[in-house]
């Protein structure tokens, strides 16, 4: 692929970016290794212009470090780890697409009776989580309530458009925890105030056989936390909408507690 005469030497560096950044983060990234004409163009800025966002949300101040990044610099430090954001929230790009994805923080949302403290607490989390996901140094946890309600909001423009979002919430189990296996708890999204989905979900994640059709499990992630999807939505082009996560249990009458929620990530899906 070196020699003189072959045909990619005899593109300008300029056109070979304007084709690399046609295409992904990743296939730029692989055509690096094809020549060292593909390797110039492939760190340009030219190229990495094209796969960062064009909004890019205000980041907190001291996430970037001092000494200005290339773009390709830029959009490796925020798909590598979570960046903070004013407000209690935290962004990061899609290493594939660079899209935008988010996590909403346990303060951020609406948690029915969160403020009192004789039904919800606030808990500071140890060091180790807090550097494993660069993130939020609290979560709030579940001393008991009857019905519970958590409401997570983000508006559409924040997001990357043509594409497919799922919301997860991030959360563990308490020492001691009982009856959230049941009821199912109901989950829903929406935009602009139109369900997009809806379905029970369980994050106790004890079912006994056979009951545990149509009801959404929760998984372990490998920070130690476990999530469970909570719905999925589509953001179109030009969208001007709040989009809505809610997740709920107020129908069964029965005292709940040992949930400790982290926040509600709202990530692309493939």
């Amino acid at each position: 692929m070196e020699a003189g005469g072959n045909e990619i030497s005899r593109l300008s560096e300029e056109v070979l970016a304007s084709i690399l950044s046609r295409t992904s983060p990743p296939d730029a990234g692989r055509c690096a290794a094809v020549s060292r004409a593909f390797l110039a163009a492939a760190d340009s800025d030219v190229v990495w212009s094209c796969f960062l966002p064009r909004d890019l949300p205000r980041l907190a101040e001291g996430v970037l470090p001092h000494a200005p990044l290339s773009k390709k610099g830029l959009f490796r430090c925020l798909s590598d780890q979570p960046a903070l954001l004013p407000g209690n929230l935290s962004m990061w790009l899609d290493k594939k697409t660079g899209a935008m994805c988010y996590m909403l923080s346990a303060r951020s949302k609406h948690i029915s009776w969160g403020e009192t403290i004789d039904y919800w607490e606030r808990i500071k989390l140890g060091s180790d989580e807090i550097q494993a996901n660069n993130s939020f140094c609290e979560a709030a946890q579940l001393r008991g309530v009857w019905w519970l309600l958590i409401r997570g909001e983000i508006h559409s423009t924040m997001l990357s458009p043509n594409s497919k979002y799922a919301a997860y919430m991030v959360f563990k189990l308490a020492d001691e925890f009982f009856n959230l296996d049941f009821p199912f708890q109901e989950a829903s999204t929406s935009v602009g105030g139109i369900d997009d989905s809806t379905r029970q979900v369980c994050l106790q994640a004890y079912i006994e056989d056979g009951d545990a059709e149509d009801v959404m499990l929760p998984r372990k992630r490998a920070d130690g936390w476990m999530e469970v999807e909570l719905g999925e939505f589509y953001n179109g082009e030009g969208c001007d909408s709040e989009v809505s996560v809610c997740l709920k249990e107020t129908e069964g009458g029965v005292w709940k507690t040992g949930l400790i929620v982290w926040g509600i990530e709202i990530r692309t899906k493939k």
